[in-house]
């Protein structure tokens, strides 16, 4: 233990020293409400990043600093790049590196440069506990990992010793160091013991039974949340959270009479006003009584879900409206939803949420150019909520009028598709085929709204060959705008090493058998809901080009915890899915790729070089860009 420690500290006083050379950071112990400002001194001598370099931004690998992006920009004085910013009440450490480009500074392999916040002289709570977070993202692949970690945990409960979360950890992070079965087992019981004493601490609190459910996680026991719900609704039943469980447990049943009878005997038994049990049930109510028809029970159970003021009400507000809106019930009620929400406007929820009993909502960071955008959209679809349910109550004068405001104020596909049919319900289908076309001018795929621009075309134009042109034309534009976005985006980066890839035979896939081709090469797993989301779009794509020789699709099964025969049995499970299938042996691919999570999709191209990169899933939209991406290379060919 103290020869880690011994370690751990040697390898801080590396870092402090290679910081005070090129990187300066003061105050050196920020208190929450200081202003931090981290230099970097590019005419130093041992500078990383050149002073030529255009541009230069601080890249978060673990943050607290909600507030800041995940990559800082900053500013140029001098030979010094520097950035300023307040710690919030919140902030507890953060790690980071800095890059221009391809450039890169960090103070070692494994290391990045930190930022710990203090509380005087002392480090904040849970200030060690995310350090030893941190090193995940430091050093991920280090053997020693475990060991730094533990150390950091220790110096947490020596600082904090009932922090809840540090002694779960550092039991976990024994298990992981155990070298007998019987010492793990030890481990594991103490962590349970812990668990255990937290939840008896108030099992009747939703924040706490939170932690309790966090800790069983951390000891990788998932299954032990069923029956801690069982004993919460044994034990206490007529408590909130036992509303909470039972609203989750109700929610799944199929006979809905049986389940609208549960769900009210509920609420008849032991209704409290604002209590987040009843709020749940209030709102599955809320959904069934509106699908129903059922105006008068719909906006008695709508109206006891918005006990709880939040960031999130103006949203819900405004979700509540354009339920009643669709539903054709009680426009009257929708108007005041949608003008409370209205007023709330620019209060609008962007982006993460977060929620700590200890502080609060905390909202991350979001560019302004988002938010307002957000903000704007927003109030154009309220406007088209109000100018719709004015329209249901025979006002066509007020109707006109807010759908005129709402055009004005800027719109998105929900206020558009409401400013159409108050057009077509008022005789004017020249003008909803107008707004729908602006839809469609972003998504030509959109079939839903092609279907509607369609009715009213045909209403002022009977050329069915006319609208099928101007279909046509308009999905070659965004081809067009397309293929120019993307052209911009090659990344010209040297092709990874795939050496440990195979067919389902175990055949090893070769570089000559790539050699002069363009190569699509998607990474997936069995487990991965978002990689089967894709497939359907990915299998288009590849019977578009899988005749054409120059193209080669590489299906990659990569993830962790799966084996080949994974792979050969989804195969055989999937016949629709007529794509080469592959197996991936090498742990470090993310890495040679440049990705850490799956699906990720990478097109080399002929010359071997990784040209496009798409990390995660981004929908219907992944057929045309990547059939796009497939073109340019092989165009650049040709030409």
């Amino acid at each position: 233990m103290m020869k880690r420690i011994s370690l751990l500290c040697l390898l801080l006083t590396v870092i402090l020293r290679v910081q005070g050379q090129r990187v300066e950071i003061k105050p050196e112990r920020p208190n929450r409400g200081d202003e931090v400002t981290v230099t970097y001194h590019s005419g130093a001598a041992d500078a990383l990043i050149s002073k030529e370099a255009p541009e230069l931004n601080i890249v978060f690998t673990y943050s607290t600093f909600y507030e800041l992006p995940p990559k800082l920009p900053m500013k140029k004085q001098g030979d010094n790049w520097v950035a300023s910013f307040k710690l919030q009440r919140y902030a507890t450490f953060a790690s980071f590196y800095f890059q221009s480009g391809t450039q890169k500074d960090q103070p070692a392999a494994d290391r990045h440069y930190t930022i710990a916040v203090y509380n005087g002289a002392q480090r904040v709570r849970d200030g060690y506990l995310h350090e030893s977070y941190s090193l995940n993202a430091q050093m991920p692949k280090s053997r020693s990992l475990p060991g730094l970690q533990l150390d950091l945990l220790q110096k947490e409960l020596t600082l904090y010793p009932e922090n809840y979360e540090a002694r779960v950890r550092v039991q976990s992070t024994k298990m992981i160091l155990a070298k007998t079965p019987e010492e793990k087992l030890k481990y594991r019981n103490e962590a349970r013991r812990i668990i255990a004493a937290k939840f008896e601490e108030a099992p009747t609190i939703m924040a706490n039974l939170n932690k309790v459910t966090m800790g069983y996680l951390i000891i990788g026991e998932k299954s032990r949340l069923d029956s801690l719900r069982r004993v919460v609704l044994e034990r206490y039943p007529k408590s909130d959270v036992a509303r909470d469980y039972m609203t989750t447990l109700f929610a799944k049943e199929k006979d809905v009479t049986k389940k609208i009878a549960e769900l009210e005997k509920v609420l008849k038994e032991n209704d409290q006003e604002g209590e987040e049990g009843s709020t749940g049930i209030h709102s599955i109510l809320f959904d069934h009584y509106l699908s129903t028809g059922q105006a008068k029970k719909a906006v008695y159970h709508a109206g006891k879900t918005m006990k709880e003021i939040s960031p999130q009400t103006p949203l819900r507000l405004k979700e509540i409206a354009a339920k009643l809106t669709a539903g054709k019930l009680a426009p009257d009620t929708a108007i005041a939803y949608a003008e409370r929400s209205l007023r709330m406007v620019d209060q609008w929820p962007v982006g993460v949420i977060r929620f700590f009993p200890e502080y609060g909502h905390i909202p991350s960071f979001v560019a302004d150019s988002t938010r307002l955008k957000a903000v704007v959209e927003a109030r154009s679809t309220l406007l088209s909520i109000i100018a719709l349910n004015k329209l249901y109550l025979g006002d066509r004068i007020a109707a006109l009028d807010y759908i005129s405001q709402s055009a004005e104020k800027g719109t998105n596909r929900e206020s558009l598709i409401n400013i159409a049919t108050v057009y077509e319900q008022t005789g004017d289908p020249r003008k909803a085929f107008d707004a729908l076309w602006k839809i469609l001018l972003d998504t030509p795929e959109d079939t839903t709204v092609t279907h509607l621009a369609k009715l009213n075309f045909l209403k002022f134009n009977p050329s069915e060959a006319e609208f099928k042109a101007k279909v046509k034309e308009l999905e070659g534009k965004k081809i067009a705008r397309l293929t120019n976005a993307l052209k911009k985006q090659k990344m010209n980066a040297p092709g990874p090493e795939l050496t440990a890839i195979t067919d389902l035979r175990g055949n090893v896939q070769t570089k000559e058998m790539r050699k002069g081709k363009v190569v699509v090469l998607d990474f997936w797993a069995t487990w991965c809901v978002p990689c089967m989301q894709e497939m359907p779009y990915l299998q288009k794509v590849y019977h578009k080009y899988k005749n054409n020789p120059d193209v080669m699709f590489m299906v990659v099964n990569t993830g962790a915890k799966n084996t080949i025969k994974d792979a050969i049995d989804w195969g055989k499970k999937n016949p629709q899915y007529d794509f080469p299938l592959y197996f991936n042996s090498d742990p470090d691919i993310g890495e040679k790729v440049g990705f850490t999570l799956i699906p990720t999709i990478a097109v080399i191209d002929q010359q071997g070089a990784l040209q496009f990169r798409t990390i995660g899933f981004e929908g219907a939209e992944l057929e045309h860009k990547l059939a796009v991406q497939i073109d340019i290379l092989l165009e650049e060919v040709r030409k």
